[in-house]
């Protein structure tokens, strides 16, 4: 994964902290986020990590596995999150839908070969995980259509929900207060009686 890659991948909850902190959150409300079966998450990011250094894993057909477990991962957690988490896991969910069907549909992420080439990218290359759009190409608006020119790449609007539902998450998260006994509130009881 180049720098660029990383960005997109860390500015999501970065973004999501920062606006938690300006609306009062703390980093320590996400541990008040219930999250279940984590391990879905880490071996979805192996096989991913895998994908980029390990040849024979450059398949296609590993990333609907990725978002198969991403989304195995949301579905047992969504039910004990608040709505407006929910909401964000929802955001998430469509997002990895959306980049699921493009690849599940052509076999590769399809992008977009105008968009390639406003980002300085050679439009028409094809590689282990993406193909230039044509007549051909089924549902091609929910690939790589969305030129981000800062860092040279082309999202899908999948990826921009799937953005968006972090950066919501992270700081709807940081506001999260479980009701938990006051200890000084409790010392003070305890000296009345």
């Amino acid at each position: 994964m180049n720098a660029q890659g990383l960005i997109l991948l860390i500015a999501p909850p970065a973004m999501g902290a920062a606006i938690g902190y300006l609306c009062g959150g703390r980093l320590a409300g996400l541990r008040d986020l219930r999250l279940s079966a984590l391990w879905l998450l880490w071996l979805a990011a192996a096989v991913q990590a895998a994908q980029y250094y390990v040849t024979p894993l450059r398949h296609p057909a590993l990333l609907i596995l990725v978002f198969g477990l991403v989304l195995w991962w949301l579905a047992l957690n969504l039910n004990a999150w608040t709505l407006a988490i929910r909401v964000a896991g929802v955001a998430i969910t469509i997002g990895a839908l959306a980049n699921g069907l493009a690849i599940a549909l052509n076999g590769r992420m399809p992008y977009e070969p105008t968009a390639a080439e406003a980002v300085g990218l050679r439009p028409g290359l094809t590689t282990p995980k993406n193909e230039p759009s044509d007549d051909t190409t089924r549902l091609a608006f929910l690939g790589d259509t969305v030129p981000v020119p800062p860092l040279s790449k082309v999202v899908s609007p999948g990826d921009l929900l799937i953005g968006a539902g972090t950066v919501a998450l992270t700081a709807l998260a940081m506001r999260l207060r479980r009701d938990r006994p006051d200890p000084q509130a409790q010392t003070i009881k305890g000296g009345e009686s």
